[in-house]
C-alpha cells in the first residue's frame, strides 16, 4: 500500500494513491459516514464519482 499528500498553498491537498491504498480510504469514508452527517455527503460524492448504488437514503448524482 502506498500514498503520497501534498498540500497546496491554496489549502486543497493532492492525494496520489495506490488502488490498495484507496479501497481502504474509500472503505474508511464508508464506514464514518454511518456516524456523521457531513462526512455522508463526502461519501455520496464518493459513490457517484465512482457509480456506486447507493444503499441507504434518497441521493440522486447529478
Amino acid at each position: 500500500m502506498q500514498a503520497s499528500v501534498q498540500t497546496r498553498n491554496d489549502g486543497s491537498v493532492d492525494l496520489q494513491l495506490d488502488v490498495e491504498a484507496a479501497q481502504a480510504v474509500f472503505a474508511s469514508v464508508l464506514f464514518a459516514s454511518r456516524f456523521h452527517e457531513r462526512i455522508a455527503l463526502l461519501a455520496t460524492a464518493l459513490r457517484c464519482e465512482v457509480q456506486l448504488p447507493i444503499r441507504r437514503g434518497v441521493t440522486t448524482c447529478q
